[in-house]
């Protein structure tokens, strides 16, 4: 009985950030893959959308307080973004792509084990998890075997470097913004226990699942 209610009480978190993940990378990450938006390393889906990733999978953590939490939301995320692919024949290097950001993510979990999600802890977690991705990215991106060195090792410091480091710093900045927040609310008691219930609530986390599996397909 009490497996059953831990088991529960890590999937209502699961369902609602890895859904929230969902639903994010089928607007915003649909958006920044647009022709009409500059395809430099600030608007970069990789380095937007991945630390945005990355804060859910903590947040997650922090609720549930097991690692593996992330990589359970990574399988949904790309259950949902498989799904899309499957049904308009595109091709599957997103899903690996999400299962490895989830994969990285627990693994730096694991070894950090951060109190809080807003702390340096939390962005070291994040720093070890978004260096390790984007290292082993490469080779799914650039095959070294098949590609000369110089082309190799251009992605590999494009993306293990230059992207992550602006990855990182506009996370720092994000961070930054929530601390203050948090800050504010602990001043000014602001009481957030009656958002809380509805948020953690089983309907309305299958409910951000489903709209999330609904714009993945919609929005590819």
């Amino acid at each position: 009985m009490e497996k059953g209610k831990k088991l529960f009480s890590i999937l209502i978190p699961v369902l609602l950030f890895g859904g929230l993940w969902g639903i994010l990378e089928a607007t915003l990450g649909s958006l920044l893959h647009l022709p009409f938006i500059p395809g430099t390393m600030f608007l970069a889906s990789t380095t937007i959308m991945v630390p945005i990733a990355y804060f859910l999978m903590g947040a997650c953590y922090k609720k549930t307080g097991v690692f593996y939490s992330a990589m359970l939301m990574g399988v949904i995320a790309a259950g949902m973004k498989a799904l899309a692919c499957l049904i308009f024949h595109m091709s599957f290097n997103p899903v690996y792509h999400i299962l490895l950001e989830s994969v990285f993510m627990g693994l730096a979990l694991l070894i950090v084990r951060p109190k809080e999600v807003i702390s340096f802890a939390g962005l070291g977690t994040l720093i070890i998890a978004n260096t390790l991705y984007l290292g082993i990215s490469t080779f799914i991106r650039v095959n070294p075997m098949t590609s000369t060195a110089s082309v190799f090792m251009a992605n590999f410091e494009k993306y293990t470097f230059m992207m992550n480091c602006v990855g990182i710093l506009y996370s720092f900045a994000f961070g930054a913004i929530l601390f203050g927040v948090k800050k504010l609310s602990e001043k000014y008691s602001w009481d957030f226990s009656k958002i809380s219930k509805v948020i953690y609530h089983p309907a309305f986390a299958s409910g951000v699942a489903a709209v999330a599996v609904v714009l993945t397909i919609v929005l590819r």
